[in-house]
């Protein structure tokens, strides 16, 4: 360890704060899990950003250097390698000068406004923002007929090391594909091979948690890296300005459709579930074009996204400032901020993203927002609440109510379409119907049997129904994601509703009921070991199912795998046996600030 660090505190930091810098820099470096207790009132927020700042800088001065190399043949002379080399150096230098340099206009632009406080709208064309709410007028019988369906390839698992299914995340996977190619990981230039540096993603309970970070993030004034000011100017330090002596931190907020959604038709939904379903809805292929989101980034829109990603990264913003950057711009904020996240040249220059503990501790969400740890420095703060929001976030309920219009869904969905169900389809609606038969049965059976309010649930007694013996539920939960039937049948019951059809799913404001039902269906498929289920009787002899998950460890150690590095910290970090530090090994290491 160096004997003396240079963290850029805003501040003259006091010793516990040059402390726990130095260690969170020594436990990133060794690739360690590092739990550090900061009380409160002892700046832990800017130790944290500083000492990740400050290691990751040297770092990719590192990693720039190895980008920069190149290896020839052993008879190659010398001064070809040479060549090729300071080349290779100006193009990755010119790639990131030409970047400051739009990134530099942009802040001068909205220093401009801010100063001249000029009101209206821009003078940039942009998508409306009033829509009339409500889905297509006509509804079109064929949009929600399940297409054919194929099953042959049974190597092919959903998702996971355990090949089991992991919620919506294929849902949010396979549209994500569907927003057009350049939302995958695109390289132009094959020869230029950009490394994928590294990140830090830090992660907090909440928004409002996190805003507070992003306000200490803007104290803190990084030195620009010494490699670009020489490529950038050839004035002194006493000729340049602050912004060419300080680099602006590239810093990326993410967050769910509720925080960032700029389509009245989506966010008027009410909760989160119908936000996230309603959203997916408007972009389904088979949704006319007029009723479309018109915000939604696609390869024709690109400019767009590109504009929204450069004002992203010119300051540092939080989610608020994602919202009405979206509705200036007019694209979507949600889903244009996540081809930042993308491995491209442009996510190389970003040094932090922020994102609630949802988007960071949940695979499936991981996944759908094509996020990967591996290698990058992953930070959760507040995380004496680790192991609970894990759990919570893996557990689930389903009521008897909510099975009982899963059910009367499906069959007015069958009672329109049965005829025209064929093959694999048919089979596999079937065992859905069965299956939840089954659980609504077992929930039944145990209103009148059961004299207390709570009791352990054997997952045998849940499918003890007719014929749901023969289900394999691999097959079924992989069917579930890819066929989209709640999709489906949710928007026919919906559309039939909108129409005043008089039938006994018509219940406003409700989150889609088989979309629940599917995820509590997944469970089925977990380790008996890892959770367990409830029945529950609450208020007005209201039944459910209850799954809890009891043991957290198995899905924080697919981040501790991953991750470079992983720094837990808060104000009380004790008991330290609750974050199962038995599991990581050598990896381990606990670091405390008195």
């Amino acid at each position: 360890m160096p004997s003396e660090r240079h963290f850029h505190h805003p501040f003259k930091p006091y010793a516990i704060q040059h402390e726990l810098m130095n260690a969170v820099c020594d436990c990133i470096a060794e690739s360690k899990v590092g739990i550090f207790e900061s009380p409160t009132g002892t700046g832990k927020s800017l130790s944290l950003i500083c000492s990740c700042l400050t290691w990751l800088q040297d770092e990719r001065k590192a990693a720039f250097a190895t980008a920069a190399h190149v290896e020839g043949e052993e008879d190659e002379p010398a001064w070809i390698l040479e060549q090729a080399q300071r080349q290779r150096t100006e193009r990755l230098l010119q790639y990131r000068l030409d970047l400051e340099s739009r990134l530099s206009k942009i802040r001068d632009k909205e220093s401009r406004q801010k100063r001249q406080y000029e009101k209206g709208e821009p003078s940039m064309k942009r998508a409306k923002l009033n829509h009339k709410p409500g889905f297509q007028d006509e509804v079109e019988g064929s949009q929600f007929l399940l297409d054919d369906y194929e099953s042959e390839d049974e190597a092919k698992t959903v998702s996971g090391p355990r090949g089991q299914g992991d919620g919506l995340s294929i849902t949010a996977m396979k549209l994500m594909q569907e927003l057009g190619e350049p939302y995958g990981p695109v390289m132009e230039d094959q020869d230029m091979e950009l490394p994928d540096e590294l990140k830090i993603y830090f992660c907090s309970r909440t928004h409002s948690q996190l805003t507070q970070f992003v306000n200490e993030l803007r104290r803190v004034k990084i030195p620009q890296a010494p490699w670009l000011r020489t490529a950038r100017s050839t004035k002194t330090e006493e000729e340049e300005d602050e912004s060419q002596q300080y680099s602006v931190v590239k810093h990326l907020p993410l967050g769910s459709r509720k925080s960032l959604c700029i389509n009245p038709r989506v966010i008027n939904a009410g909760n989160t579930a119908t936000i996230n379903e309603r959203c997916l809805d408007l972009q389904q292929p088979s949704t006319p074009q007029d009723q479309k989101c018109p915000f939604i980034p696609n390869k024709e829109k690109q400019v767009l996204v590109n504009e929204f990603r450069d004002h992203t990264l010119a300051k540092i913003r939080d989610i608020e400032d994602l919202g009405s950057l979206g509705k200036q711009i007019g694209i979507c904020p949600y889903y244009s901020a996540r081809t930042s996240i993308r491995p491209s040249e442009v996510v190389d220059l970003i040094s932090i993203v922020t994102l609630p503990y949802p988007l960071l501790l949940q695979k499936s969400a991981r996944e759908a927002l094509g996020i990967s740890l591996k290698g990058h420095v992953v930070v959760i703060d507040e995380a004496h609440n680790l192991m609970d929001a894990i759990s919570n976030i893996h557990s689930i309920t389903v009521t008897q109510s909510q099975l009982h219009r899963c059910r009367s869904q499906l069959r007015v969905y069958l009672q329109k379409y049965r005829n025209k169900l064929k093959g694999k389809n048919r089979l596999y609606v079937t065992q859905v119907v069965r299956l939840i038969d089954s659980i609504s049965g077992y929930l039944g059976n145990m209103t009148s049997q059961c004299n207390s309010n709570e009791a352990l649930v054997n997952i045998s007694d849940l499918m003890s129904g007719k014929g749901v013996d023969q289900i394999q539920l691999s097959k079924l939960i992989r069917y579930l994601a890819e066929s989209k039937l709640a999709r489906k049948v949710e928007g026919y019951v919906e559309s039939i509703d909108d129409h005043g059809d008089n039938n006994p799913s018509n219940h406003a404001d409700v989150a889609p009921a088989l979309t629940h039902v599917q995820a509590f269906l997944q469970t089925l498929m977990n380790p008996a070991a890892e959770g367990q289920f409830f029945f529950e009787r609450g208020e007005s002899e209201t039944v459910a199912l209850r799954y809890i998950l009891l043991d957290p460890a198995f899905h924080f150690r697919e981040i501790v795998e991953d991750a470079r590095a992983v720094v837990l910290a808060g104000g009380t970090m004790s008991p330290v046996s609750i974050l199962c530090p038995d599991a990581y090994g050598d990896a381990f290491r606990q670091l405390t600030s008195e």
